[in-house]
């Protein structure tokens, strides 16, 4: 008897295996500190993406990193307001495709396959221990979501921020309105 093979499904995987293998190549923040057009241009694409109208983009450099990382909070940001109902809505679309099964697999794997990577990278870049540990909980979250992303169909919008990454440049968060790039 033959298997029945559900093609949807397997382009979706083959999808999602091709977002982890771009994530686990970058050389996160290899141009920390480096002002770059192109950068924000995939910020405001993504931003775009999430009818986000109210924002300033500010460079850091890594010097400032501690301090900054130390500001961030989501209140009066328009971006968290979009961001807040994402995994709510990402969940709902993933349980009605039925990938409920891949997204638990996904959120068991990313994490030890992203820390690794994320780790070398930051532990050069982080002058303390509370700014390694949040930029790599940024780089698992950024690979969870925008794989949770592709599963419920809506994973090219976050394509921006793959590219951003692959650029060598990090968004480290907001404080209000304020996007803070490294």
């Amino acid at each position: 008897m033959a298997e029945t093979i559900n093609i949807q499904e397997m382009d979706l995987e083959t999808a999602v295996d091709s977002i982890i293998t771009r994530f686990r190549a970058v050389h996160w923040g290899k141009k920390a500190g480096l002002q770059n057009g192109e950068a924000e241009e995939k910020v405001i694409t993504f931003l775009d993406a999430l009818n986000v109208n109210s924002y300033t983009i500010k460079w850091i450099t890594s010097g400032e990193l501690s301090e900054t990382i130390s500001r961030l909070t989501f209140e009066g940001s328009e971006l968290w307001d979009q961001l807040k109902e994402i995994p709510e809505r990402f969940s709902t679309r993933i349980r009605q495709a039925g990938q409920e099964e891949l997204l638990f697999e996904l959120g068991d794997r990313l994490p030890e396959i992203i820390f690794h990577q994320a780790f070398s990278h930051m532990i050069d870049l982080a002058t303390d221990k509370k700014s390694t540990e949040y930029l790599i909980g940024l780089a698992m979250y950024l690979c969870v979501l925008t794989c949770s992303a592709e599963l419920a169909g809506e994973g090219s919008s976050f394509y921006p921020m793959i590219e951003l990454l692959e650029m060598g440049n990090l968004v480290l968060g907001v404080e209000g309105n304020t996007i803070y790039l490294l």
